[in-house]
C-alpha cells in the first residue's frame, strides 16, 4: 500500500476549496448558508490524517501545530487588538485577557453569552481539530496500526464522559459533532485500507454516541450533514482519488485555511464600506462577485507570502 502515499490526493484539496467556500457563503449577508463547510472540513481532517501517517507519522503533533498556530495566531491577536483600541468595531469580542489565553491554548468558553467562540469566532471547529488532533497523536504512541481504533474509542470514551455536563469546557467535548471526524476514519479504512473488520467496529463508536446522547440526535448536524456528506466524499475519493486538477485549484485548496481565518472580515469590511448588500439588485450581485474574489485572492496572498513560508521554515528548523 505504500505507492499510494508518495503523491497528495489533489481531489482533497479542491474539496477542501469546496468547503471553505461554502463557509464563505454563510457570512455573505444575502446568502447565509453553507454551514455544512464545516462539517466537510472534519470528515476530511479524519480521512488525511490517516492516509499522512499510513507510512510516517514522525513529528505528526508537531506539523499539525506548525500548520495551525502561525496563521491562527497572527489574526486572533489581531482581532484582539482591534477589540483593545476599536470596540465598537466588533459584535461580540471583547478584549478579555481570560479570552485571548483560552483561544491561544484551544480552550472552550463561551465568549459573553454568545457561545462556544474564541477571540477569532471561527476558531471553534480549530478546538475541534487540536482535540482531534491531540487523541489521534496519543494514538500513534500507543499503536500506529490500530489508530483508528484507538481514536475511535478515545473520542467515544471523552463524549460519555462529557455528555451530560453544561459548562465549558467539557461541554464541547460532549457535542455529537466529534463522531464526523470518526466519519473520516472509516471513509479511510474502507477506501483504501478495505479493512471491513476495523470499520465495523470504528462505526459502533458513531452508533454508541447516538443512542446515549441527551440531545435530539435527528435533527443534530451529524445526521443532517455528517452521514450525507460522508457518504458523498467515499464515493468522490473512490472514483477521483487519482485524478489529476488544474493547479489553480490546487492553489485555491492550499489556501482554503487562510480564506476560512479571514473571510468574515474582509466580507464585513466591504459591506460596511459599500453598503451595496442594502441596495439594489445589481449592487447585490457585484458584492457577491467582488467579495468571493477579494476574499480569495486576500488568502492566496496570506498562503503565498506568509503562511507557506513561515511553515516551511519551521519544519526546517524545528520538525
Amino acid at each position: 500500500m505504500s505507492h499510494i502515499h508518495k503523491n497528495k490526493i489533489e481531489i482533497i484539496e479542491f474539496l477542501r476549496f469546496i468547503a471553505a467556500l461554502f463557509v464563505v457563503f454563510v457570512h455573505i449577508p444575502v446568502f447565509g448558508f453553507g454551514s455544512f463547510g464545516v462539517d466537510i472540513f472534519f470528515i476530511i481532517s479524519g480521512f488525511v490524517m490517516m492516509y499522512s501517517t499510513e507510512n510516517n507519522y514522525k513529528n505528526f503533533f508537531l506539523k499539525r501545530l506548525i500548520r495551525i498556530l502561525p496563521s491562527y495566531y497572527l489574526f486572533t491577536f489581531g482581532v484582539f487588538i482591534i477589540a483593545l483600541n476599536f470596540p465598537n468595531v466588533l459584535n461580540n469580542t471583547t478584549a478579555n485577557l481570560d479570552h485571548l489565553l483560552k483561544s491561544i491554548f484551544f480552550i472552550p468558553f463561551d465568549k459573553n453569552g454568545t457561545g462556544h467562540f474564541p477571540i477569532l469566532f471561527l476558531g471553534w471547529t480549530l478546538n475541534y481539530e487540536m482535540f482531534f488532533y491531540s487523541l489521534f497523536a496519543l494514538s500513534l504512541l500507543i499503536n500506529n496500526k490500530f489508530r483508528s481504533i484507538f481514536t475511535s474509542y478515545a473520542i467515544l470514551a471523552i463524549f460519555i464522559l462529557c455528555n451530560s455536563v453544561k459548562n465549558y469546557p467539557l461541554f464541547a467535548y460532549g457535542d455529537l459533532i466529534v463522531f464526523e471526524f470518526i466519519l473520516g476514519i472509516i471513509t479511510y479504512e474502507l477506501i483504501f485500507k478495505k479493512n471491513y473488520f476495523n470499520s465495523i467496529l470504528i462505526l459502533l463508536t458513531i452508533l454508541i454516541g447516538l443512542m446515549i446522547s441527551d440531545v435530539n440526535t435527528y435533527n443534530h448536524r451529524l445526521i443532517t450533514y455528517g452521514f450525507p456528506i460522508a457518504f458523498a466524499f467515499s464515493l468522490i475519493i473512490f472514483k477521483f482519488k487519482n485524478i489529476k486538477l488544474p493547479s489553480l485549484f490546487l492553489i485555491l485548496g492550499e489556501s482554503s485555511y487562510a480564506l476560512y481565518l479571514t473571510h468574515p472580515y474582509i466580507i464585513q469590511f466591504f459591506d460596511k464600506i459599500t453598503g451595496w448588500y442594502s441596495g439594489n439588485l445589481f449592487q447585490k450581485n457585484l458584492a457577491v462577485f467582488l467579495c468571493i474574489l477579494f476574499t480569495n485572492f486576500f488568502a492566496v496572498l496570506i498562503y503565498r507570502c506568509y503562511e507557506l513560508p513561515i511553515r516551511n521554515f519551521l519544519r526546517k528548523r524545528i520538525a
